[in-house]
């Protein structure tokens, strides 16, 4: 029964997460001058929206533009008013919103909400179908590798760790550190000092030794290493990147690895529903445990009717064998031995293996019996 009640559990959480996700995530990665287009889209199964809204959140929370129905849009700051164009008509259930000469400033979190007439209460402001994470970096093109990584507030986010410039030396320690918007890059966590440390940066800033956990693992060109942060709140979202510490080298550099992480925390608590990829793996584990239960039940089903088809046919008695008497034919010698048995033996002559004469004249026996 407790099975049951957990496989219930897991189908559960598996339904409700596809009404949980409101939207899809999209990833977008540009350099500093370049341009990025945000479509926003909703279903067409919603009524006719009159209005939408592009918010900015994590980093920065604001409203970036409101476009009502065949007016031009509003951009909230002036001095974005130049960067900033759309195309299309909320009339339509889509429309597309350009934003033109990144800044690094530019890089967060974006989704578009649409405004719905309701007759009966307050209009009604439905999320669009994806929401957007824009990375801006002022880095040359091709010199970061930039990954996403979500979390919850209260979660965790595991960095893997790179040495400076691919070098394989003997590894002494790790260093941590993170930049968010244009403000400058903070070391966060520096294992020779056993806590963070940055000038530009308060202490509130940085990471204590309980929050942070080293892990390496052998892989196919030897140990890897990866970071662990804990606890991490909404306020610590940003570019993080982690590198390990070599013997005979100084860490003095002021910018962010080769490899770079957004680190994207949720403002919601930890739960179940929020792990989509674990319910998507625990439906996998339960579809494929249950197909193995019906292979197995199959297989037992079918071994246990070929197993009761198969009857066990009566041996042949030896002698019948031997002579190659048949079944039936030993029923009928039975059967004359019986009549033979049960007759009464008489004084009369029996001739054998003549034929009888019947005009001979009859013998002296008068019995009923023998006259038979």
């Amino acid at each position: 029964m407790p099975g049951v009640q957990f496989l219930a559990c897991v189908w559960t959480l598996v339904i409700t997460q596809a009404v949980l996700v409101l939207s899809d995530i999209q990833f977008l990665e540009r350099f500093e001058g370049e341009s990025v287009v945000l479509p926003c889209v909703i279903q067409q199964k919603h009524p006719q929206p009159f209005a939408m809204y592009l918010n900015r959140s994590w980093l920065q929370q604001s409203k970036v533009l409101y476009i009502y129905m065949g007016e031009n849009a509003s951009v909230t700051n002036t001095d974005d008013q130049s960067r900033i164009s759309t195309s299309g008509d909320p009339r339509s259930h889509a429309l597309n919103v350009t934003i033109s000469e990144l800044r690094v400033s530019d890089a967060d979190r974006y989704h578009c909400e649409f405004g719905v007439f309701n007759a009966l209460s307050e209009d009604q402001w439905i999320h669009g179908d994806t929401e957007f994470v824009l990375i801006v970096t002022a880095a040359a093109p091709g010199s970061l590798d930039i990954g996403l990584i979500e979390t919850c507030a209260g979660g965790s986010a595991v960095l893997p760790c790179l040495p400076p410039n691919g070098e394989g030396q003997a590894v002494e320690g790790v260093s941590l550190k993170r930049q968010r918007g244009r403000a400058p890059v903070e070391v966060l966590y520096h294992s020779k000092r056993h806590h963070g440390s940055s000038s530009s940066s308060s202490s509130s800033s940085q990471f204590s030794t309980e929050r942070v956990q080293l892990s390496s693992a052998p892989g196919p060109g030897g140990l890897t290493y990866q970071l662990t942060l804990q606890q991490l709140q909404p306020e610590e979202s940003g570019l993080y990147s982690c590198q390990l510490l070599v013997r005979g080298r100084a860490d003095t550099s002021s910018s962010l690895g080769r490899q770079v992480f957004f680190v994207s925390v949720q403002g919601g608590q930890c739960g179940c529903s929020s792990y989509s990829t674990l319910l998507y793996a625990l439906s996998s584990a339960v579809a494929v445990l249950l197909l193995l239960l019906l292979l197995i039940g199959f297989l037992v089903t079918r071994k246990g009717k070929a197993h009761r088809s198969v009857k066990a046919r009566p041996q042949a008695p030896i002698y019948e064998e031997m002579t190659g008497v048949k079944p039936h034919a030993r029923k009928l010698a039975s059967h004359h031995l019986e009549e033979m048995e049960s007759s009464e033996y008489t004084n009369c002559s029996v001739k054998k293996l003549v034929p009888e004469n019947h005009y001979e004249s009859p013998s002296s026996c008068t019995s009923e019996k023998c006259q038979d």
